[in-house]
C-alpha cells in the first residue's frame, strides 16, 4: 500500500476513530486503526475503528499508488499526524510496518494484519429513515450530558432517543440530574420506537458528520445504523427497559423563579472556584425579587453573588451540585432561564423562561442532602 493524502481531513478523521478506541483491551488490534486503499476508476482511502460494540468507518479522497490494507496504533498515528507540517502525506506499506513521510519527516511505525481486525456488523441500509444534522445534533447536545459515567446501572449509561411519528426526544440520567430534548420533527416512521444508544456513538455524529447535511438511520433490534455519505456508524444498542424518567419530572412544582441565565451562569462559575471539588455544592437562597449564591468551604474559603430575580414566593434554601446546575444553564437557549421548586428535599425544573414552538427543553436537578453538606 502506497498513498498520499491532505493532512487536515486525514487528522479530523484519525482523531474522530481515536474517540473510540478502547483504553483497555485484550486484544491488541483494537487499539489500531485499520487503513484500507483501493484502487481504480472510483478508488478511494477507507479508515476504520471499533472498540467491538462501537464501529467507524469514514471514506476519504486520496492519491492511490498502490492498494493495501493493514492497522497501525490510532493513539501514536494521532499523534503524529498532529504534529507534522500542513503538506501532503504520504503512508507506505512495507511488510507490517508503515513510513510516514511528509516534507523532510519520516516516521515509520509498526503494524497488525488486516486479517486480524473485527469485520464490521453487515448492514443495509435499505428503509433507513432520515433526519436533519441540525436536528440530530440538537437532541445528542442537549441530552447526553447528563448520562451515567460510573454507575453500575449500565442502562443508565446510554440515552433514551424516543422517535415518534411527529417528534423526537433524546433522554438521559444518572439518577442525580436529568435533560431531555424534544423537537417536532416528521420522519416518515411508520410506528414509534424507543432505543437506548451509547453516547459515544452519538458523539462521532458531531465529529464526522457535515454541519446542514441528513442521515440515513436503520435500527434493528441490537444495533444503530447511522450513515451520511462516506461515514458509516455502527453501535449495539443498550439492552434493558429504561427508567419510567417521567415519573421524577416535577412539572407542578409551584414556587417559580426567573432569572437572567446569563447572571447565573457567571456567578455560578465565580462561586465554584471556592466549592468542595468533591460534591460542588452551591447554596442557592431565595428571597422576594432576589437570590443569594454563595459557598462556603472550609480551609477553601467563602463567597457569595446576590442576583435580581422575579420571585414572589416564601424564602427558600436550597443546596445544589452547582456543576450539574451550570451545565444545564448552558443549553437554555433563552435570555432567562424558568427554576420550578417545591421545597429544599425535591429536585427543581429547570426550563427556558421563553421556549419554541417546535422545540422543548428541560433538565431537572435532584438537591443534596444535608449529609453533603
Amino acid at each position: 500500500m502506497k498513498i498520499t493524502v491532505a493532512k487536515e481531513p486525514l487528522l479530523h478523521v484519525v482523531t474522530a476513530i481515536g474517540g473510540i478506541v478502547p483504553a483497555k483491551s485484550t486484544m491488541p488490534v483494537l487499539y489500531n486503526i485499520l487503513i484500507e486503499a483501493q484502487d481504480g476508476p472510483d478508488g478511494f482511502l477507507k479508515m476504520a475503528g471499533t472498540d467491538l460494540d462501537i464501529s467507524l468507518s469514514y471514506r476519504m479522497k486520496a492519491t492511490i499508488e498502490k492498494p493495501g490494507a493493514i492497522t497501525i496504533p490510532a493513539k501514536k498515528f494521532g499523534e503524529i499526524v498532529r504534529v507534522l507540517p500542513n503538506s501532503p502525506i504520504t503512508i507506505e506499506q512495507t511488510g507490517e510496518r508503515v513510513k510516514i513521510d511528509c516534507e523532510k519527516s519520516s516516521i515509520v511505525l509498526p503494524g497488525l494484519p488486516k486479517s486480524d481486525f473485527p469485520t464490521f456488523p453487515e448492514k443495509t441500509f435499505e428503509g433507513a429513515f432520515k433526519v436533519s444534522n441540525e436536528v440530530m445534533r440538537k437532541l445528542v447536545l442537549h441530552s447526553s450530558y447528563s448520562a451515567g459515567r460510573d454507575e453500575d446501572r449500565q442502562i443508565l449509561k446510554g440515552v433514551l432517543w424516543e422517535i415518534g411519528k411527529e417528534e423526537l426526544s433524546m433522554i438521559s440520567t444518572n439518577g442525580h440530574r436529568l435533560a431531555k430534548m424534544t423537537v417536532k420533527e416528521s420522519l416518515g416512521v411508520s410506528e414509534s420506537m424507543n432505543v437506548v444508544i451509547p453516547p459515544k456513538a452519538l458523539e462521532q455524529v458531531d465529529r464526522l458528520c457535515s454541519e446542514d447535511g441528513e442521515l440515513e438511520v436503520v435500527i434493528d433490534r441490537n444495533h444503530i445504523g447511522i450513515r451520511e455519505n462516506d461515514v458509516v456508524i455502527f453501535s449495539r444498542l443498550i439492552e434493558g427497559t429504561y427508567p419510567n424518567y417521567e415519573q421524577v419530572i416535577p412539572f407542578y412544582n409551584n414556587k417559580i423563579a426567573i432569572l437572567d441565565s446569563q447572571k447565573l451562569s457567571d456567578a455560578l462559575r465565580r462561586m465554584l472556584t471556592l466549592a468542595n471539588t468533591v460534591t460542588h455544592r452551591i447554596r442557592l437562597l431565595f428571597k422576594e425579587k432576589q437570590l443569594k449564591v454563595s459557598v462556603s468551604t472550609e480551609e477553601v474559603g467563602e463567597g457569595e453573588d446576590l442576583l435580581e430575580a422575579e420571585y414572589q414566593d416564601e424564602e427558600l434554601e436550597i443546596f445544589f451540585n452547582g456543576n450539574y446546575l451550570l451545565e444545564m444553564l448552558k443549553y437554555v437557549e433563552s435570555e432567562q432561564v424558568k427554576i420550578c421548586m417545591e421545597s429544599a428535599e425535591s429536585g427543581i425544573l429547570v426550563v427556558p423562561a421563553e421556549e419554541s414552538e417546535n422545540e422543548r427543553y428541560l433538565g431537572v436537578i435532584m438537591p443534596l442532602k444535608v449529609t453533603d453538606r
